[in-house]
C-alpha cells in the first residue's frame, strides 16, 4: 500500500515535469524559426535592366544564404524551377544581387527569393517580374 501511495503522488510529478520541459523546447524551437524567418526576409527589392543583363537585388538583416528560383509558368513552382545563384553563391551575406543574362530573362517570367530556405513572394508565391 506504501508503495501505490508513493507511486501515485511521484509519477504525475515526473510526468508534469518532463511534460513541462517539452513545451518549453518546442517553444525554443519556434521562437529561433521565427527570429530566423525575420532576420533573413528580404526588403529593399530592386530590378535594373542594363544592356544585356537584369540584376534582381535584395538585402536581408542577417546574413543569409539566398538565391532565386525562376519559373515559366506560375505551375513550374510545383516541379523543379529554374536556379540562379547570387553572386556570392552559397555564401551568406546581407546584399543579394543576381544578375540574368537577357535570354533568361525573355524565357522565364516567374520569379521567387528563396532566403534562408522560406521561399518569398506576394503572400509566398512567385511573382511576374515583367
Amino acid at each position: 500500500m506504501i508503495i501505490f501511495g508513493t507511486l501515485s503522488i511521484v509519477l504525475p510529478i515526473l510526468i508534469l515535469t518532463l511534460w513541462y520541459k517539452y513545451i518549453k523546447e518546442q517553444e525554443a524551437l519556434y521562437e529561433g524559426a521565427n527570429i530566423s524567418s525575420k532576420v533573413c526576409s528580404p526588403y529593399l527589392m530592386t530590378v535594373s535592366r542594363e544592356q544585356e543583363l537584369m540584376k534582381i537585388s535584395w538585402k536581408t538583416t542577417d546574413s543569409c544564404s539566398g538565391f532565386l528560383l525562376l519559373g515559366k509558368t506560375y505551375s513550374d513552382f510545383a516541379g523543379l524551377p529554374y536556379k540562379v545563384l547570387s553572386a556570392q553563391g552559397e555564401s551568406p551575406t546581407t546584399n543579394h544581387v543576381v544578375t540574368l543574362l537577357k535570354q533568361d530573362e525573355l524565357q522565364y517570367t516567374y520569379v521567387v527569393i528563396v532566403s534562408a530556405g522560406e521561399w518569398y513572394g506576394i503572400k509566398g508565391n512567385p511573382f511576374s517580374y515583367r
